[in-house]
């Protein structure tokens, strides 16, 4: 009790040598987006339920929808990079963002599998320029790719747009210095969770949440639609026994190979057995 009123002398008396103050410094975060639409970026600071905590938390050191301007070459405590890799520019960039970068955490579908954009790669780059554009002497694409194909990656913050639940699971680890802990199991355990009857058996629907991984809660299931593998697949998932499943059901070839090349067509899982369907 002593030792509590000597303390309360102190600050009615401005006596800061006498005290033990403790500054923690707000780890640094650069935001960079690649080819995508600019969701993730755009869900990470708009719609997230504890957006004031995680800004004040963070210093915000290139992030273009949060601030101009900003300091892109670093360093970064933790780096979140958004996008597929399309351009040989964003490779090379990113190789540096990966050496400026404590931690480097893949956001979203087209970062993580592909996405959107991958899914031109089950053709030859040249064949879908030239269906797009006249003039392809100022075209510089290539082969898409998700973002480990380039650089390590210390977590993978999945979803199109990311859910929430990795998104705190990614922040608040590097807050704590702790490892991360991502769902690693299959959108059929988030069916069981919400007591939902399967789709796939019960109403003969093709859904892909058997092969895709966990974190959405099981959102499209939930709504009777199956799902179609925004998060992309799980790992070591069996993707050719599921497609087998739904050519059984009377589905086409085509539609099959739509299913696992909207999301993921880059990932071994969906790319093998797209190309088991195809001609």
């Amino acid at each position: 009790m002593v030792y509590c009123f000597y303390k309360f002398i102190l600050k009615m008396f401005h006596c800061p040598e006498e005290e033990e103050v403790v500054l923690k410094k707000k780890p640094r975060l650069g935001f960079f987006k690649y080819s995508c639409c600019a969701g993730c970026e755009f869900q990470f600071i708009y719609f997230q339920k504890y957006i004031i905590e995680t800004l004040n938390n963070f210093e915000f050191v290139f992030c273009k929808m949060v601030t101009s301007g900003g300091t892109p070459e670093g360093p970064f405590d933790i780096a979140l990079v958004e996008g597929t890799v399309t351009e040989s520019w964003q490779a090379d960039e990113l190789k540096k963002i990966r050496e400026r970068s404590t931690y480097l955490f893949a956001i979203g579908s087209c970062a993580i599998n592909g996405g959107i954009p991958a899914i031109k790669s089950i053709h030859p780059e040249l064949e879908v320029e030239k269906r797009v554009y006249h003039d392809l002497s100022a075209i510089h694409s290539i082969r898409p790719s998700a973002i480990d194909a380039y650089v390590h990656v210390d977590g993978f913050i999945m979803g199109c747009p990311p859910g929430e639940r990795d998104l705190y699971e990614a922040l608040t680890s590097v807050l704590s210095g702790k490892k991360p802990d991502f769902l690693e199991y299959s959108v059929c355990i988030e069916c069981k969770l919400q007591g939902n009857i399967c789709l796939l058996v019960a109403h003969n629907m093709p859904c892909m949440g058997p092969v895709t991984n966990a974190g959405c809660g099981a959102l499209c299931p939930s709504y009777n639609r199956g799902c179609y593998s925004c998060w992309g697949p799980m790992r070591q998932a069996n993707a050719l026994a599921l497609a087998k499943k739904f050519r059984s059901m009377g589905v086409s070839s085509e539609d099959i190979i739509r299913k696992f090349t909207l999301f993921g067509s880059v990932t071994t899982e969906f790319r093998k057995t797209a190309e088991f369907y195809e001609d």
